[in-house]
């Protein structure tokens, strides 16, 4: 089992190398093929919508709350590429905060970044946080944005988040989902096509019993579930899509709060992590 453990690990170290390549790889440069085109033009037309109707800051606000007081904490910005929604916040309070990424050129865009807004304490560094060349640990806080889901099987990162945590530290996490019959089928017909479809695996509801294995969820909240109906909205009218998504994620965030029916709906999931096995 051991020797299993091993060589899925080289496997996805691998594959990483891989991933390297392709977002070192400039988008206008990547080969495309129609399924792929027509997969981004739903995407943005979803990312509009999630930020014009206040959904993205919604979660980004209840991840902060996650996190809670920064000052005097290490923070790991696990998979930050060139900044995500949090990496300022995060490298402007923590008591210390290192960034690392596969892509040498997205983090060179972020330390420009915090070198021109003077973040004294923040680093980066490329490297995979699997291979052996990463050795720190004890970090308070491991934020990790769209990350967790290029991880198959996940169980290979959990164990080395485990590693990486401080005792009483958390991992606060933001992924997608494919946990509903509308996103398994979509899924079905545009996966085979993705170009980086060997990293491309969001979440199941076996995702969340291996999360359990390793962490407790302490906090969860799902999100474009009753409010992903306004997508095909956006295509007709704009401001009545936002005004139907912002109706729906009112009820989204109510109800979505635990792995019940109603999180299985959903697209997205947010989750605050910590060191011990769920209960049960």
């Amino acid at each position: 089992m051991e020797n299993e453990k091993v060589s899925r690990k080289d496997e996805m170290e691998s594959l990483n190398k891989q991933q390297a390549v392709f977002y070192d790889t400039p988008a206008a440069q990547r080969k495309l093929n129609i399924i792929m085109k027509t997969w981004r033009i739903l995407r943005r037309r979803m990312y509009y919508l999630m930020e014009h109707s206040g959904i993205w800051q919604d979660l980004y606000t209840l991840q902060k709350q996650w996190i809670g007081p920064l000052a005097g904490k290490k923070v790991l910005d696990f998979g930050c590429f060139s900044g995500n929604t949090l990496s300022y916040y995060l490298a402007s309070n923590a008591g210390s905060y290192l960034g690392i990424d596969l892509s040498q050129e997205a983090l060179k865009q972020l330390d420009d970044y915090f070198k021109r807004k003077g973040v004294a304490n923040a680093r980066v560094q490329c490297v995979d946080i699997l291979s052996k060349d990463f050795t720190e640990t004890g970090f308070d806080i491991i934020y990790a944005q769209g990350v967790l889901h290029h991880f198959m099987p996940i169980d290979i990162v959990l164990q080395v988040l485990q590693d990486k945590l401080a005792p009483k530290g958390r991992i606060v996490t933001l992924d997608p989902m494919q946990t509903s019959l509308l996103t398994r089928s979509v899924r079905a017909i545009y996966h085979p096509f993705r170009i980086d479809r060997e990293w491309e695996w969001p979440f199941t509801r076996d995702t969340f019993t291996c999360i359990g294995n390793y962490f407790q969820i302490t906090h969860l909240q799902g999100a474009m579930g009753l409010s992903k109906w306004a997508i095909p909205l956006v295509f007709c009218n704009k401001a009545f899509a936002v005004r139907m998504a912002q109706y729906l994620h009112g009820k989204d965030m109510l109800s979505a709060t635990s792995q019940q029916s109603f999180l299985w709906g959903c697209m997205q999931i947010a989750m605050c992590l910590e060191h011990g096995q769920k209960d049960g």
